[in-house]
């Protein structure tokens, strides 16, 4: 497939991208959204509306939006008839009165007198009539700290009279401004505090500069290093886009490298950090290579004053990190610019001279070890085994992998233990380095002696070789090859490793057998291991509500036993267990409850730079969402796997976000692009998983029946659902058959899917059997009841589906409210279903007759519970004109009662 890498500019087009979304134009300025403010503009029209309230300060730090939002407000403000009027306050300002209004004072007005000039400004800003009211001008100042007194005064008297509406800027944390003291003294002024942005903000404002999907890792990184400022924030979106960084691959856009933001943003952390004494900084050079550091050592050093002045000034923060209080730079931006200005010679002193001292004090906490050993390799001194294992250790620990290779990288092959072997490994493969990874992992295994040590290294080491190399073979050899060597217990536990692997290959009633004794095995974390290899072996049968409870217990066990990992058990992140419990929850018919644990252990596993867990966690909340008919969703969460299982050469991830991917592509309608994605899935059949198998053949059937040769596409699904029949991976064979039924066999299906659902304890398997049934008979009032039922498992578009049928039938059956009732149903599940939407037969539902905006608003209080007369009162309407709104809405709605007209409204 071609990557369809685009890095045209913010807020254009391409149009060879994905969806039609707009993309960035190169020749167009740089637009940044606003957004995220819509309560804060809610309350000034509230404020604006009052004519009690003459002012309104919005106080933030620099860079926060304040100037932003004031400019909103002064453009609803001028929408809503009000003259506005703008005006900067400056340092230089302050010392010439009226220097700030000057401009908008008539241009004759007596400037030498006081008085004529109030007079003069209090006639040129009378409220002018709009909308049958006098409206006041609205005068933003921008920086009202900075104002001077007479401007100050004058714009008072103005407010106090009701000539004008200010809104004033002001920063905050600043010095005391007599000022903004005189305006909130008065109680007519209204405050609002602006504070950073969240997460999901900073997400919707990059989504809306870009204009499409974005990857919720690149998401987070831009959300970490701009703390939610606004200004940081576009600074590192624009720089990284002009630089090539930020590029747009299948549709989705991410980030490719290091933010480095504009020479503008580093122009303003330099004048940020200029003009301290030399002590100051010293301590900031120190901070920017060497935070966080213990106040005691910084006072220690003679910082004590310095630690105060910088505090006050915002540019380092003092905080508790577990029993110590230290001190940090108060922004990452901080650290990058100042590490950047200083030369090597003068980064080795500051490391030399902080290893001397930790050293001295004996490193006596856990993660003083690994800030040693990093700062003696930074000086360029000398660091031996015994201090590298510690930091490998504790870094290890802290699942910062990359610094665990760093640091072991320079042991000779002769003196590397079998400890540092299993570090090595360990710490490749979760890098993505494969390769690497089993060449040090056959290394362990020559040194491993005794049971504990020889289950260590088996366990790692075939989960590289299949997760990572994607080779069952060998990864089943080393399995065997190292039970040989251990006793009843250890080979216990290898017994259960096989039946996952064996689990994975389609072998599921096999695997459910073996991992019978999952239960009682007595090393916890590995048992914990075990029962998730079960869940998913209850899922893959079909018992997905019994899969989730214990997939959730297991995950809440091994999130709390995440501060210690256990010899012998499979090295991963806490959030990787969600894995197994979205799966479950999946085919339990849970789709939002999977879609919060997922999206929650995502982001976990993006801070913790825990990559299988990343890839792994969107593949399947890719899943979740294509079986809700999500497929805009589907769709960003698979493309996002796939990036990053591609670009670390994940082969078994790789073949699933690929299939599920060409699946989204083919429902529709990319015909194009699904056979691309389907071609580079070919392979050795061997080597794939079966549930990438089984939808790999989803797609295919899929794109035949986008083509229009629907019996093909029936005989895949057959074939395929056969074969998951044969794997005992029933919920598969479920959900094939269930698309079978969809796309015309209902009649064909229905027989199986009812031997399926009697052995089965998910919703999802019912409903789909009633569906194959209700379309078999053609029964609307049961297809209406199936869609019904659809849309409360978050089954969106196979219930919008079923509507559609049964307001066809309805209409067949000469029962026009029923059909009219199913096509208000379907278009409500089409709408949740998002833009993005199957192509292939049954849609688009018909079509809906739209409400009138009286009857709309007539419903609406029905719906609220309002009698017809109360309505009549209201809208000042007489009784039987209101009954016969309701008769017209029940009509097109098909509904017969006000709570049905509550159900059908949403």
């Amino acid at each position: 497939m071609t990557s369809g890498r685009s890095t045209s500019g913010p807020n254009g087009d391409t149009a060879d991208d994905h969806d039609g979304a707009a993309a960035p134009g190169a020749d167009q300025r740089y637009r940044w959204p606003f957004a995220a403010r819509d309560d804060e503009l809610a309350a000034f029209e509230t404020y604006l509306d009052n004519d009690a309230v003459t002012a309104l300060l919005v106080h933030g730090p620099a860079g926060v939006g304040k100037t932003r939002l004031a400019e909103e407000c002064l453009s609803r403000a001028e929408r809503r008839g009000h003259r506005t009027e703008r005006t900067a306050a400056t340092p230089t300002g302050t010392a010439l009165p009226l220097g700030a209004l000057g401009h908008l004072l008539p241009p004759d007005a007596p400037v030498h007198d006081p008085v004529l000039t109030f007079h003069a400004a209090a006639q040129a800003f009378t409220p002018r009539p709009a909308g049958g009211r006098p409206r006041r001008t609205v005068v933003l100042v921008d920086d009202l700290q900075l104002l001077d007194n007479a401007s100050a005064v004058l714009l008072g008297h103005l407010a106090r009279t009701g000539s004008v509406f200010v809104v004033g800027t002001v920063r905050t944390p600043g010095p005391p401004s007599d000022v903004v003291e005189s305006f909130e003294h008065e109680e007519s002024t209204r405050r609002m505090d602006v504070a950073a942005f969240a997460e999901t903000e900073v997400a919707d404002l990059v989504r809306g500069f870009l204009g499409g999907p974005v990857e919720h890792v690149s998401l987070s990184t831009l959300a970490q290093a701009s703390r939610g400022n606004a200004l940081v924030l576009r600074e590192l979106a624009v720089g990284a886009f002009t630089s090539g960084v930020l590029v747009r691959d299948a549709g989705l856009w991410r980030l490719t490298g290091r933010l480095a933001g504009t020479r503008r943003l580093t122009a303003i952390v330099r004048s940020r950090l200029e003009n301290r004494t030399g002590s100051q900084h010293r301590l900031l050079e120190l901070l920017a290579l060497c935070e966080p550091l213990p106040l005691d050592v910084l006072q220690s050093c003679g910082h004590t004053d310095d630690t105060e002045a910088l505090e006050e000034q915002g540019l380092v923060r003092v905080h508790i990190n577990g029993q110590r209080i230290v001190c940090t730079l108060d922004h990452p931006l901080y650290s990058q610019v100042i590490r950047s200005g200083i030369s090597p010679g003068r980064r080795r002193e500051i490391y030399r001279e902080q290893a001397s001292r930790l050293g001295a004090l004996g490193a006596r906490r856990r993660e003083d070890g690994l800030r040693l050993a990093s700062w003696r390799r930074a000086a360029g001194l000398p660091v031996g085994l015994d201090t590298l294992l510690p930091a490998a250790r504790m870094a290890r620990h802290v699942r910062d992998y990359p610094t665990v290779v760093d640091l072991l990288a320079g042991i000779a092959e002769g003196d590397a233990t079998l400890e540092v072997w299993l570090l090595r490994g360990e710490a490749h493969h979760h890098t993505g380095r494969w390769d690497t990874a089993e060449e040090c992992l056959s290394a362990a295994e020559r040194l491993a002696e005794g049971d504990e040590n020889v289950l260590t290294v088996a366990m790692e080491r075939t989960q590289n070789l299949y997760w990572g190399l994607g080779d069952t073979t060998r990864a089943l050899e080393v399995n065997t090859r190292a039970a040989a060597r251990l006793e009843a217990s250890g080979q216990q536990v290898l017994r259960v490793n096989e039946a996952a692997y064996r689990l994975y290959s389609g072998r599921v009633p096999d695997a459910l057998r073996l991992l019978d004794e999952a239960d009682a095995i007595p090393v916890p974390r590995l048992r914990m291991w075990a029962q998730l290899q079960r869940s998913l072996a209850l899922s893959y049968a079909d018992r997905g509500g019994e899969a989730a409870e214990l997939a959730r217990g297991v995950h809440e066990e091994l999130t709390a036993a995440e501060g210690e990992q256990r010899p012998g058990s499979p090295s991963s992140h806490a959030s990787g267990p969600a894995i197994y419990r979205i799966a479950a929850l999946t085919d339990a018919g849970r789709a939002q409850e999977a879609r919060d644990v997922g999206r929650a252990a995502f982001a976990q596993a993006v801070g913790a730079r825990a990559l299988a867990p990343q890839i792994w966690l969107a593949a399947h909340l890719g899943r979740c969402e294509l079986f809700a008919g999500h497929l805009g969703p589907a769709h960003d969460w698979f493309v996002e796997a796939l990036g990053l299982a591609r670009g670390h050469r994940v082969r078994r991830a790789v073949t699933f976000a690929g299939a599920g991917l060409a699946v989204v592509l083919a429902q529709t309608g990319r015909v194009d692009r699904a056979d691309a994605e389907l071609a580079q899935l070919r392979g050795p059949e061997t080597e794939r998983q079966q549930a990438s198998l089984m939808m790999r053949q989803l797609a295919t059937a899929w794109r035949s029946a986008v083509s229009g040769a629907a019996e093909e596409a029936q005989r895949v699904l057959a074939a395929a659902a056969g074969q998951a029949r044969e794997a005992g991976m029933s919920s598969y064979e479920s959900w094939l058959l269930g698309d079978a039924a969809r796309l015309g066999a209902a009649a064909e299906v229905r027989g199986r899917l009812a031997e399926l659902s009697a052995g089965s304890d998910s919703p999802l398997t019912a409903v789909r059997a009633r569906l194959a049934a209700a379309l078999t008979d053609g029964d609307h009032g049961e297809l209406y009841e199936v869609a019904q039922r659809c849309g409360q498992l978050h089954a969106d578009m196979t219930g919008a589906e079923a509507a559609t049928e049964a307001s066809a039938a309805a209409g067949r059956a000469g029962d026009p409210r029923a059909a009219a009732a199913a096509a208000v149903l379907a278009r409500r599940l089409l709408d949740r279903c998002g833009a993005d939407q199957v192509t292939a037969p049954r849609l688009p539902a018909t079509a809906v007759r739209p409400l009138t905006d009286r009857e709309r608003h007539v419903a609406r209080l029905a719906a609220d519970g309002l009698s017809s007369q109360e309505i009549a009162t209201r809208l000042v309407l007489s009784v039987r004109t209101v009954d016969n709104h309701l008769q017209r809405i029940y009509g097109k709605l098909g509904v017969v009662s006000r709570q049905e007209l509550a159900r059908a409204l949403g």
